[in-house]
This record gives C-alpha cells, sequence and structure tokens, in this order.
C-alpha cells in the first residue's frame, strides 16, 4: 500500500444513514438519486456510509462514494453473517467505519480490521467516544479516527461547541501519528462544521441532520456552503 493514498487533499463528509426508515431497503434508490455526488463541492469529498442490505446501491450511483458502516477481519469462506473487505471491494465500497458507539468493537478487532485494510488499500475509520480512544486508534495506523461522544449524538448540541478543547487536541494527536480526524455528534450547521475544521478536523460525521432532514440535499449544501 501507498501511504500518500491516505494523505487527503480535500475536507470530508459523511453520512451515515444508519437504518432510518427513509433510507433504507426499497425507498433507498430514491433517497440517494437526490443527494450529491462524491465531488459536488469544489475542496470537498462526499460520502455515505449504508447498512449491509443497501451496499448493492454503488452500483446504481457510480459518481456517488458509499462506504459501509462495518466490515469484519475476514475473507470470503465460511462466515455467516459476517461482512469482508474482499466483498466490499467487489462491491465498489471504498471503506467502512467501525467501532461506531452502537456498534462497539473490542481492541484486538479493531487492531485486526485496520491493519486488514491498510494491506488492501481499504480506507477504515475509526470510531472514538474520547481522547483517550482517540489517541489508541491514531497508533493502529487507521486513516481517519472520528471522535463521536455518544451522549451528544442526535442531539442538538455539538461536539465543536461542547468539546472544542478535545477536538483540538484530538487533532493534535492524530498529526502526531500522521491521521486525519473528522468530528461527529449534534453537527447540524454550517458553524459546526466550520468551528471543527478551525479546531483542526478535517471534516465532518453527520447522520440525523441529514437523514431526517426535510430536504436532505438541502442540509448537505447547508453544512457545506455559508
Amino acid at each position: 500500500m501507498n501511504p500518500e493514498s491516505y494523505k487527503r487533499r480535500n475536507n470530508i463528509l459523511i453520512i451515515n444513514t444508519k437504518h432510518y426508515e427513509k433510507a433504507t431497503g426499497k425507498r433507498s434508490y430514491e433517497f440517494f438519486a437526490g443527494l450529491p455526488d462524491m465531488n459536488a463541492f469544489k475542496g470537498w469529498e462526499i460520502d455515505y456510509a449504508v447498512g449491509a442490505y443497501d451496499l448493492h446501491i454503488a452500483d446504481q450511483f457510480p459518481a456517488k462514494s458509499f462506504y459501509s458502516q462495518h466490515v469484519d477481519p475476514i475473507g470470503y469462506g465460511a462466515f455467516t453473517g459476517k461482512i469482508s473487505i474482499e466483498m466490499l471491494v467487489d462491491s465498489g465500497i471504498r471503506g467502512s467505519l467501525i467501532n461506531h458507539s452502537e456498534f462497539r468493537l473490542n481492541f484486538e478487532t479493531i487492531e485486526k480490521v485496520v491493519s486488514k485494510a491498510r494491506s488492501m488499500d481499504f480506507e477504515v475509520i475509526v470510531c472514538a467516544e474520547n481522547l483517550d480512544e482517540v489517541t489508541r486508534f491514531a497508533k493502529t495506523g487507521a486513516p481517519l479516527v472520528a471522535y463521536e461522544p455518544p451522549e451528544l449524538i442526535g442531539g442538538n448540541i455539538s461536539v465543536s461547541s461542547a468539546r472544542p478543547d478535545i477536538i483540538e487536541k484530538a487533532a493534535a494527536v492524530c498529526e502526531n501519528n500522521g491521521v486525519k480526524l473528522i468530528v461527529g455528534a449534534g453537527i447540524k450547521t454550517h458553524n459546526d462544521i466550520l468551528t471543527s475544521l478551525k479546531l483542526g478536523a478535517v471534516g465532518g460525521l453527520v447522520s440525523s441532520g441529514v437523514v431526517l432532514a426535510s430536504n436532505p440535499a438541502v442540509a448537505i449544501t447547508s453544512l457545506i456552503n455559508n
């Protein structure tokens, strides 16, 4: 793997669709049809994290960038219910979240996923709940760490206003380890994103603020454009 492949020139916004009804199953095509493509905004990369059932959507929208919400450190074989990096790559999925607060993993599994992903030039974003986890995960060699305090997820108080000191410290830790930081939890406005960037993050991980919005495309635009 070429380490330079993990050095981003753009900021990144990842929309995690979780398991919300309006973005899942038979409704997923209509949902994604109206959303921005990967490079719709200059200087930004837009990515969508989808559940296992909806991974096929990548074939229908080649101009969009899709991530999985989870991946396991296994290959093809007798692994009922698991998701392999090989299968994701074959399906046109370019990366995956792991260790989201709603799907936590032990550290050994995280290390195995990151190691395998690096060997395959597959991008993994490890979610961290606090500064100690950011520090630990940054040392695994994961290209991106997402700082998301669980108590703020889905709420109206953004991480950028509630934890600016932690974001700044986390960004410094990540930089010292050659890793990029994104932040999430409660992010709903352009100012939330802008503050995070000023504190050293390269972007945001959002969910309900976009997926549950009356017009998700407008919600994405308002996060990036003032």
